[in-house]
Parts: C-alpha cells; structure tokens; sequence
C-alpha cells in the first residue's frame, strides 16, 4: 500500500468538496477524530462534506436507514486549517479517504472508505431504508418493489443537497 496525502489548497475547497463528494457519495466509510471513533465498524453511507466558509466549518454527513432522518451530521470541525486527500494509486479505487485539520488542540478528523465503489454503498442503504420501511409497514409482505422505489426516492431526494452549487 503506496498511501499518499495531497493537500487541497484553501481556494479550492468549495470546488474540491462538490467533486469530491460526487466521486464518493454513499461508499461505506468510517470517521475518526483523533483518538475517537465517531463512525466504526462496518461503516456508514457518506452523504457528504459541507464546506461553510463565512461559518468557518466543515460539516461531515452519514447517512441513516431512516427514511425521515435519511442523513445526519456526525461531526463538525471548527476553523479548518487543512484539507488533505487520502489516495493509494496502487488500489482499485485509489481516493481512500480525506483527512481535515481543525484548529489548534482539536483532534484531526479522518474519515476512511471501506469501499471501493459508490453503487456497491448505494445498493446497501436503499436496501436498509427500504427494509425500516417495510417494518413500518408492519413487515406486510407484497410491496418490496414500493419499499425500495421509496427508500430509493427518499434518498436521491435528501443527497442532492451536497451535489448542487
């Protein structure tokens, strides 16, 4: 594993975060902040970086199985100092993370992609919305298209957010 970290100029964070979370929405990541885990195990569907400028912050968005609350923030960082991409060219995809630098005393915080294509992450959320919904149902069978046309709907709806100018 050749890891390799690029830094992202200042200017072109605002740009740098809509390519990147179009490249990488919905693949199943992890999120450390220093020490912490605020996101483990087998991950959680990144819906997206939020970058504030006027606010000085950057906001990281998982995604959740609940189709009313699909997305929440796990973790802000306040007054950012550095962007960072995480690459290793030698890997099938090689962005494996982004790291962001807080400031002075704050934990750096690291969010790692556990794979390595956005389909495969997307695929595994719709199905876990569509899932709650069908238990909301009552777990009535019948309607599994419904439920993952919903979940899906549900979805695309909510991340559009972080793609838009």
């Amino acid at each position: 594993m050749a890891e390799k970290k690029l830094r992202i100029l200042k200017q072109q964070w605002p740009a740098f975060v809509k390519d990147f979370n179009r490249q990488n929405q919905s693949r199943r990541a992890v999120l450390a902040v220093g020490d912490r885990e605020i996101v483990g195990g087998e991950g959680l569907p990144l819906v997206g970086l939020s970058y504030e400028p006027e606010e000085r912050k950057i906001e990281v968005f998982f995604g959740s199985n609940d189709p009313d609350e699909i997305y929440h923030i796990a973790h802000t960082v306040k007054v950012p100092r550095a962007l960072y991409l995480i690459r290793d060219d030698e890997s099938p995809n090689p962005v494996i993370g982004i790291q962001i630098q807080g400031a002075p005393g704050a934990g750096m915080a690291v969010i790692r992609f556990l794979d390595e294509n956005p389909e495969e992450g997307m695929t595994m959320w719709i199905a876990s919305v569509a899932h709650t919904i069908y238990e909301r149902r009552g777990c009535q069978p019948g309607a599994d298209q419904q439920d993952w046309f919903e979940a899906e709907k549900a979805i695309r709806q909510a991340i559009t957010d972080f793609l838009e100018d």
